[in-house]
């Protein structure tokens, strides 16, 4: 297969296996994309946690890694062929989204707050494809097959599908870049899935809301958008011309779902400003002379 050999690593001093708590998930590593990924997030760690309807949460205050287990014990998940895959597809997910949380928000401390949510759709794109890659990477392996008939079949089918059929049709000895840019340009491709992450990136900068400041660049470019789709195995972008097309295309930031434009309308109004008893100000000076009781309690 066409894949890159991947960077090593010295494993000289021994460091906590990520897949501690999921021994039945150690099939994983025989991707050397998620071994390269895994072995690099040192100090994380990968636990189980009913997440309702969330297959994975990234936590990178405490390097953690959660999986929805939804309370069941291993046991109980090796009973099931199909809840198996699917938290194996969610750890795929997990350890790309974890790893590539340090440029998301490194990106983000670079760029204005309204660009974020054209960020926050490029590592989804990113990570979907990572993800497919990774189960793609496993075929040769009994389980992993199942597991990539699983992935066809699931949310990210299309992402998947896409992904196989431009390695097929690579030319023998080269890279999979054309393939993964392919994968990342189909995640884009469906509406419903911009929907969903802006849904969350607007969520949290609504929580962050009093520290956001608008500073920074107003315009994603071609180099930032190669910085957030890093191959982990030769440290090089795989975007290639994918990344001038996205640039160069000011649709690719478009929000057209009526509740998050009006969600994200409300968050550009209101950063800079302090809000005091329901009333926001832009001038802190004067909210701190007409309401000086109010702020020094909050």
């Amino acid at each position: 297969m066409p894949f890159k050999t991947p960077v090593t690593f010295d494993c000289t001093n021994a460091r906590p296996d990520l897949l501690a708590a999921f021994p039945y998930l150690q099939i994983l590593r025989e991707s050397p994309t998620f071994a390269a990924l895994a072995d690099d997030l040192d100090g994380w760690q990968m636990l189980g946690a009913d997440l309702d309807d969330i297959a994975y949460q990234i936590d990178m205050a405490s390097h953690t890694i959660r999986l929805n287990t939804r309370g069941l014990a291993s046991s109980s998940i090796l009973r099931s062929q199909y809840f198996r895959n699917n938290l194996a597809f969610a750890a795929l997910c997990a350890v790309r989204a974890a790893w590539a949380a340090r440029a998301e928000s490194h990106a983000r401390s670079m760029h204005r707050p309204d660009t974020w949510p054209l960020i926050g759709r490029m590592v989804r794109a990113d990570t979907a494809a990572m993800a497919v890659r990774m189960g793609y990477e496993l075929l040769d392996i009994h389980e992993g097959e199942i597991l990539w008939r699983h992935t066809l079949g699931d949310a990210l089918g299309d992402v998947a599908l896409e992904y196989a059929r431009a390695v097929e049709n690579l030319p023998e000895g080269t890279d999979d870049d054309a393939a993964l840019g392919a994968a990342f340009m189909a995640w884009l491709g469906r509406p419903e899935r911009l929907h969903v992450s802006d849904a969350q990136i607007l969520a949290e900068m609504d929580m962050g809301l009093p520290a956001l400041a608008w500073d920074g660049r107003g315009k994603l470019s071609e180099g930032a958008l190669r910085c957030l789709s890093v191959d982990p195995l030769d440290g090089d972008s795989y975007l290639g011309h994918y990344a001038g097309i996205i640039a160069g295309d000011p649709a690719q930031a478009d929000m057209v779902d009526p509740i998050n434009q009006a969600h994200f309308l409300q968050i550009m109004e209101e950063i800079g400003t302090t809000r005091v008893a329901g009333i926001s100000m832009r001038d802190s000076a004067l909210a701190k002379r007409l309401f000086p009781g109010l702020l020094e309690k909050a």
